[in-house]
């Protein structure tokens, strides 16, 4: 019997551990999400491929469906600069991306130099 009140006992523990609200943090797409979803995407922005395939389009509608805030923005801004900073691919493909797999998201050309605090270039059309 005491074994079932240990085990309550953290149960409750447990559950008044956690917060009863999510931290806006919680609905935040991460990086390595971003990468995963969007590595399908390689061949088309590497222009060895005309055409994004079905899974690099899967792949941008999910992103483009976690992207709301400007902060979500500026930071999956950030994380394609950093991953694309290390493979060779064309920046002028980024843009039409979405155009082509059918997603209102508006993507700048992303190299080195693009400055991601200005993510207004990077958002929904609508």
């Amino acid at each position: 019997m005491s074994t079932h009140l240990y085990a309550l006992l953290a149960l409750v523990l447990l559950l008044l551990s956690r917060p009863a609200m999510p931290s806006p943090d919680d609905n935040k797409v991460s990086c390595s999400t971003i990468v995963s979803k969007l590595t399908p995407c390689i061949d088309y922005i590497s222009d060895k491929s005309n055409e994004p395939s079905k899974t690099c389009c899967a792949g941008v509608k999910e992103i483009s469906d976690s992207i709301i805030s400007r902060s979500d923005k500026k930071d999956a801004c950030e994380c394609l600069k950093n991953t694309l900073s290390k493979i060779k691919y064309d920046p002028a493909r980024m843009p039409s991306l979405p155009k082509k797999c059918g997603v209102s998201l508006n993507l700048p050309p992303i190299t080195n130099s693009t400055d991601c605090s200005k993510c207004e270039s990077f958002y929904l059309l609508n």
